[in-house]
């Protein structure tokens, strides 16, 4: 009940004691049809404010149904994505009218308004959004949701200045705070502006530690910053607050622990360099380079052989990479080409991943052992299982040259090694860039943890070989 309607019934109160002091004997009567009441003053004032009431409850239930109904469509509308701002527009849309004096027909307009402009935004159209916004403006003035629905334009036409500068505005009101730190980090990544998008995301996240967005940007950002303490405390947080994975927290925790184990390295501090390899192996033992790495301590401290080979043995079972399969070969650096070729077979029977792995390793080995009938038949099952790649085309040249004294069919492979796909490679999930070497950071993109390892020659359910897709800027499919 609003303060226009309880002054109202009050009065009304008070007229009725009025009338009915000054004439107390006074009758209300009413007859319709067959019907007949009789009302003393009292009891007729008394009925007319219930019925008052019970019309004024009636109008503002329906009121608010018609609101819930336009807010419904506005939001179904433009808000499928579960975005900050657009909740901040949902909220800020339902109170225009909490701050200022507007009727009920311009409150109708202007939520239509926003959805018109939000429409705008989402299908492109930017001077349609800027026409709804000019004519918002004149009815709700100066409102912090029109500094939402402008940076939601100056985002749509990429003007990246617009929204730096407009952020600063956006983040003295405290209704819009957040959205006004995330823009400013949307404009200063796309910027470069690194350093100054750290320190608006470290604002965000003292703020907020349960939005995707702050959460992602703190860890990113302060990843790509080398502040490795400072990331991992943004990870934890994101698996607390739901808002990333198991599976990713253990990678991205595994690379953390292994660049701090790298930075205890470059310090000679042996002691922290195990503490922190060990970790990272533990938290995510697919990680490739955890493995080598503390493989490599085990093997040059007091000569742990053993320990080092189940270290490999572990990634090789569950991420076999031939990276993995090199190191483990080098641990014996007095075996014979034979028996590394009987090491490698029986690391093979623990390999179901990567059965065209276990033939290009076991075929280089051959070929060095002049085993060339058993090398013929590794390069010819990995041939029929996948396309050729540059590595067994260099087989096949170095077999034909040595085994079938067949020197044109050597220079044939040779040359079309050059048309041929690379066997394996780190590959970024975000850019695609392709390297030799695994990198925590993408050199290209700056993306934190998205260097996998593939073997561009296997298939995975039947897809298009991975080889296809690797100079495509799209993500390729996971190993």
């Amino acid at each position: 009940m609003t303060r226009k309607t309880s002054i109202f019934i009050f009065l009304g109160l008070i007229f009725t004691f009025t009338v009915w002091m000054m004439d107390r004997a006074s009758l209300v009567a009413v007859s319709w049809r067959k019907v007949y009441f009789e009302f003393s003053i009292p009891e007729a004032m008394l009925f007319l404010l219930v019925i008052f009431a019970i019309i004024d409850l009636l109008t503002r239930i329906i009121r608010t149904i018609q609101k819930a109904q336009l807010k419904e469509v506005y939001r179904t509308s433009v808000f499928n994505d579960n975005t900050d701002e657009n909740a901040a527009i949902d909220v800020l849309a339902g109170k225009i009218s909490e701050k200022m004096i507007i009727n009920r027909h311009d409150f109708d307009n202007s939520m239509l308004l926003v959805l018109q402009a939000m429409t705008a935004v989402t299908a492109g159209d930017m001077k349609e959004a800027r026409s709804s916004l000019a004519k918002l403006k004149k009815i709700i003035g100066d409102d912090p949701i029109i500094d939402v629905l402008k940076m939601k334009i100056y985002k749509g036409e990429k003007d990246f200045d617009k929204m730096e500068k407009l952020s600063s505005k956006m983040m003295k009101n405290e209704n819009v705070q957040l959205i006004g730190l995330k823009a400013a980090v949307e404009a200063q990544m796309q910027k470069k502006e690194f350093k100054e998008a750290l320190e608006n995301v470290n604002r965000a996240y003292a703020l907020r530690q349960d939005l995707y967005w702050v959460v992602e940007n703190a860890f990113a950002l302060r990843a790509k910053a080398k502040d490795w303490e400072g990331a991992m405390q943004a990870l934890d947080t994101g698996l607390k607050k739901k808002i990333i994975n198991k599976v990713n927290y253990d990678r991205f925790k595994s690379i953390l622990l292994l660049e701090r184990a790298f930075e205890f390295k470059a310090r000679n501090d042996d002691i922290n360099f195990f503490k922190f390899a060990t970790q990272s192996f533990e938290a995510d033992e697919t990680l490739a380079p955890a493995a080598i790495t503390l493989a490599r301590y085990y093997k040059e401290h007091d000569n742990q052989v053993r320990k080092a080979a189940n270290v490999l043995t572990e990634a090789w079972k569950r991420n076999p990479v031939d990276e993995l399969a090199y190191e483990y070969i080098s641990l014996w650096p007095n075996d014979s080409v034979l028996e590394q070729i009987k090491r490698i077979e029986a690391w093979a029977n623990i390999n179901s991943l990567r059965p065209s792995l276990n033939n290009r390793l076991i075929a280089e080995l051959a070929i060095e052992a002049k085993l060339w009938n058993k090398a013929k038949a590794e390069i010819d099952m990995f041939v029929i299982n996948n396309p050729c790649t540059k590595k067994i085309c260099s087989l096949l040249a170095t077999y034909e040259e040595k085994a079938n004294k067949d020197k044109n069919a050597a220079a044939e492979w040779k040359q079309r090694m050059k048309t041929c796909d690379d066997d394996s490679a780190w590959v970024c999930e975000d850019c695609g860039a392709v390297s030799d070497k695994w990198e925590a950071v993408c050199d290209k993109c700056g993306a934190f943890g998205t260097k996998k390892w593939h073997l561009y020659v296997e298939k995975k359910d039947d897809s298009e070989p991975i080889h296809k897709k690797k100079n495509t800027s799209k993500r390729v499919t996971k190993n």
